[in-house]
């Protein structure tokens, strides 16, 4: 379904931006996540989106601006992926 909604961002000429908060990546204990979190950044590559990541909290506001920039300025459609890491592992407890 996203890779549709992706291919419309050059055809349309709409500007896109997403915020992506990553799942499958530091400390993932649900396996199942892995597999998608690996390929996210590619699917969108795939797709003609630039991606841009943060991966450390004083980080965020510049790449988020940075994005919105290439996206709203410059006709760019771009994802910024949140790392795992700004949030740490998680733990679940019984």
């Amino acid at each position: 379904n996203c890779i549709n909604m992706l291919s419309l961002t050059r055809s349309a000429r709409f500007p896109f931006l997403t915020l992506v908060t990553m799942r499958g990546e530091f400390g993932e204990i649900n396996h199942w996540q892995v597999p998608m979190g690996t390929a996210t950044e590619r699917a969108f590559h795939l797709m003609d989106v630039k991606t841009l990541r943060a991966d450390q909290p004083a980080e965020v506001s510049a790449i988020v601006e940075a994005g919105a920039s290439q996206c709203f300025g410059g006709g760019t459609p771009t994802a910024v992926l949140l790392s795992q890491r700004l949030i740490g592992a998680k733990s679940f407890v019984k």
